[in-house]
C-alpha cells in the first residue's frame, strides 16, 4: 500500500514551521532526497536532526547540488569525512543505539555526523559554477523526495539550507505526484539529474577533488552516531568474517574478489593486532608503483603509525630501522629489497605483521630462490589476492603456503555481484580465425616441441602453450573483427580499457581507433603515467595499456574492458575484468562491458580460448541478490 507524507501544498515562515511542517515528515517518509540549493551549513542538519535520524537509519539516500560559497569549517568537514579512520569495535556498539540517540548526537556533535553521513554514502555533494551565458552564483533552490511505489514530491522556494534561513521570511511551493501535478516533479527531476550529471551546458558541476582525499590527514576520534540498516551492514560482513579467520588462524590467505576490500580488511587487522599488543611492526610488500602509492596514501590516511617507503626512488629503509616501534615499512616485491629488510629485522620479526598484496606473484621463481625459510619466521604473515594459486606453477604455490600459510576465507566476484559490491556485466566473445601467417608459426611451435621431444631433450608441455598463447597474443587477425564491432557500437569505447600484448601491436589498433575515438591515448611506461591520471579524472575516455595496469589499480568509472590479449591462467582475466566491476556513486545504473577475443583454431589440446568463453558466459549470468 502506498503511504504519503501529510505536508501542507503551499508553506511560508510566517505561518508554517518548515522543519516540523515539511522536511521531518519528507525525511521519515522518503527512501531518496535530491537537493539544488545555492547556501548549505551544517546548521541545516541541527535542525532536522530528527528528520536526518529516521532518513539515515531506513537507508535513505541524498545528493546535494550546492554553491561552493560554504563556510570553512564545512568544507573541512566535507573534506575530512571522505577517509575516516575505521572504528569498527564502537561501531559494534553503535548499533544496538535507536533514532533518539541519533538526534541526540547530532544536536551536539553536528560537523561530526555531518561528516560520517558524508562518508557513509548517505550523502553526497557536488558544487555547481555557472559558466558560458551565465556569470553570477548557482542560487536556485529546489528539491525531490523519493518514496515507495513512484511516489514522489517536489518542492521549490527561497529557502536555502542553514539555521539562519529559518529565521527568514521563506516560501515555498510544494508539488505530489499523487495530487495532479507530476508533470511539475518530471520536470524537477530531469532538471536535477541533468545538472548531477553535468549535462547542462550553462552550469560545471564539481565533485570533491580526488586530490584533497589523498592529502589530507584525517583527524576524527569519533563513531558513526547512527544506525547502519542491517541491509548495509551485512552487505560487508565478508570483511568482518575475513578479520576474524585470520586473527583465529594468525597465517594465510585472503581470497577476495577485486574490489570487495581486500586493503581495508587489511587495515582493520593491523589496527586491531597493534591495539591488542601482539605486534610491534609491519612490513607490507606489493609490486607496482602505482600499487605501492595507493597503499601509502590508505595506511597514511586510516591509520596513525608512521610509514615508510622502500621502492621506486624512495629509499627510507634506514629512518623505519631506527624506530621500528608503531611504524609500516611498504617495500617492493622483489627479491633484494625484501632480502634487505628481512635481514635488517633478524629477530624483531617475531613480534611483526608480514603482508603480502596480490600474494600469487610472491612464487616467482626468485622469490622462491632467496626467501624461502625466512619470511615464515615473521610472528603474523597475511597474504591477499583475488587469485592466489599460481596456475601450472606447483612449486611457487608450495612456496606461498609454507610461508604465508594456506586459503583461509574466500569471497570470489559472483559473491560480489549477488551482494551489490561489485556491478552486474555483460559479456561479448568476438570469435576469429588465424591468418595463414599465424598458423605457419604455430606449426613451426609444434614441430620444434616434437622434435625436441623425439631427441629425448626434456620439454615442458608450458613452455608450449606460452609460446602459442604468445601467436594468438598477437594476431593481427582480431585486428578487422574490432573494427567491424565499434562502427556499430562506438558506445563501448566510452571510459575503456584497452589490453593488448604489446606496443607494436597498440600501434596497429591506434590506426583503427583513430576513426572513431581520436580522445584516446596509452599507459606503457613511466613516461606515461600522466595519461593514466588524467584517465582517472575522466579527462581521457579510452585507455591501451599492457599487464602493468592489470593489478591494484581502482578507477569506479571504467565500464568496458577489450581483452585482446588474454593469459591462458585465469588469474590475469579476473585481474582485469575486474577493473570495470567496480560500483561508480556517479553512475548508479552502471553495467560492465567485457569484450573478449575467441580464437577459432585451438587444438583438443590448447582451448584455452573456448574455456574462457564458457566461463565469463556463466560469469556474466550472476544477477544481484534481490534481497
Amino acid at each position: 500500500m502506498k503511504s504519503y507524507p501529510l505536508v501542507p501544498d503551499a508553506l511560508n515562515s510566517s505561518h508554517n514551521d518548515h522543519v516540523k511542517e515539511f522536511y521531518e515528515p519528507c525525511l521519515m517518509w522518503a527512501k531518496q532526497y535530491d537537493r539544488g540549493v545555492g547556501y548549505f551549513t551544517s546548521g541545516w542538519l541541527k535542525c532536522n536532526a530528527r528528520g536526518m535520524a529516521s532518513f539515515a537509519s531506513n537507508g535513505g539516500k541524498a545528493r546535494w547540488i550546492v554553491s561552493p560559497l560554504i563556510d570553512e569549517k564545512d568544507f573541512e568537514a566535507f573534506v575530512a569525512s571522505l577517509e575516516p579512520s575505521l572504528q569498527y569495535e564502537k561501531y559494534q556498539q553503535i548499533l544496538g543505539q535507536n533514532v533518539d540517540l541519533l538526534v541526540k548526537e547530532m544536536e551536539k556533535e553536528t560537523l561530526n555526523v555531518l561528516a560520517w553521513l558524508i562518508y557513509d554514502n548517505i550523502i553526497e555533494f557536488k558544487f555547481a559554477v555557472p559558466s558560458a551565458k551565465l556569470i553570477g552564483d548557482f542560487h536556485d533552490k529546489f528539491g525531490i523526495f523519493y518514496g515507495d511505489e513512484d511516489t514522489t514530491l517536489s518542492f521549490n522556494g527561497s529557502i536555502n539550507d542553514s539555521s539562519k534561513g529559518y529565521t527568514n521570511y521563506e516560501s515555498i511551493k510544494v508539488f505530489k505526484s499523487w495530487s495532479g501535478l507530476s508533470h511539475f516533479v518530471e520536470y524537477d527531476k530531469k532538471r536535477f539529474e541533468l545538472l548531477w550529471n553535468n549535462l547542462d551546458p550553462n552550469i560545471i558541476v564539481y565533485s570533491l577533488p580526488e586530490a584533497i582525499r589523498k592529502q589530507i590527514l584525517i583527524n576524527r576520534i569519533q563513531d558513526r552516531p547512527y544506525i547502519i540498516p542491517a541491509s548495509q551492514s551485512a552487505k560487508w560482513k565478508h570483511q568482518d568474517e575475513a578479520v576474524q579467520q585470520f586473527l583465529l588462524s594468525k597465517n594465510g590467505v585472503l581470497e577476495m574478489a577485486t574490489g570487495t576490500g581486500k586493503t581495508r580488511t587489511a587495515i582493520r587487522i593491523i589496527k586491531k593486532l597493534y591495539s591488542m599488543r601482539e605486534i610491534k611492526s609491519i612490513v607490507v610488500t606489493a609490486y607496482g608503483n602505482d600499487l605501492l602509492d595507493q597503499w601509502y596514501s590508505e595506511l597514511s590516511l586510516e591509520t596513525s603509525m608512521n610509514v615508510y617507503r622502500y621502492y621506486k626512488s624512495f629509499n627510507e629503509l634506514s629512518s623505519y630501522l631506527l624506530n621500528t616501534e608503531g611504524a609500516i615499512m611498504l617495500v617492493s616485491r622483489d627479491a633484494d629489497r625484501l632480502n634487505e629488510v628481512v635481514r635488517f629485522l633478524d629477530s624483531s620479526v617475531q613480534d611483526m605483521l608480514f603482508i603480502c598484496d596480490e600474494v600469487h606473484g610472491f612464487g616467482s621463481p626468485s622469490l622462491v630462490d632467496s626467501l624461502s625459510g625466512k619470511i615464515k619466521r615473521f610472528k603474523y604473515r597475511l597474504g591477499l589476492s583475488a587469485t592466489p594459486e599460481r596456475e601450472y606453477d606447483e612449486e611457487g604455490n608450495k612456496f606461498i603456503e609454507n610461508e604465508i600459510g594456506p586459503v583461509l576465507f574466500v569471497f570470489q566476484i559472483e559473491d560480489a555481484i549477488k551482494k551489490g559490491i561489485l556491478c552486474e556485466f555483460d559479456y561479448f566473445p568476438l570469435h576469429y580465425e588465424l591468418t595463414e601467417e599465424d598458423k605457419k608459426e604455430m606449426k613451426r611451435i609444434f614441430a620444434a616441441f616434437n622434435a625436441k621431444k623425439k631427441q629425448g631433450l626434456h620439454v615442458d608441455v608450458n613452455d608450449l602453450y606460452n609460446e602459442l598463447a604468445s601467436v594468438k597474443k598477437k594476431s593481427r587477425a582480431k585486428l578487422p573483427v574490432f573494427r567491424d564491432l565499434i562502427s556499430k557500437r562506438q558506445v563501448l569505447l566510452e571510459r575503456s580499457l584497452i589490453f593488448v600484448a604489446t606496443k607494436e601491436f597498440g600501434i596497429d589498433l591506434q590506426m583503427i581507433l583513430i576513426n572513431y575515438k581520436p580522445d584516446y591515448h596509452t599507459y606503457y611506461g613511466e613516461d606515461d603515467a600522466t595519461n593514466l591520471l588524467r584517465f582517472s579524472r575522466g579527462e581521457i575516455d579510452c585507455l591501451i595499456t599492457s599487464k602493468r595496469l592489470s593489478e591494484g589499480i581502482d578507477i569506479k568509472s571504467i565500464t568496458s574492458i577489450f581483452l585482446l590479449s588474454s593469459d591462458r591462467a585465469r588469474l590475469q582475466t579476473i585481474q582485469r575484468i575486474g577493473r570495470s566491476l567496480r560500483i561508480d556513486a556517479d553512475n548508479q545504473y552502471k553495467r560492465a562491458k567485457v569484450i573478449d577475443f575467441i580464437c577459432l583454431d585451438g587444438s583438443k589440446e590448447y582451448n584455452a580460448d573456448t574455456e574462457r568463453e564458457v566461463w565469463l558466459s556463466t560469469l556474466a549470468n550472476t544477477r544481484r541478490d534481490s534481497k
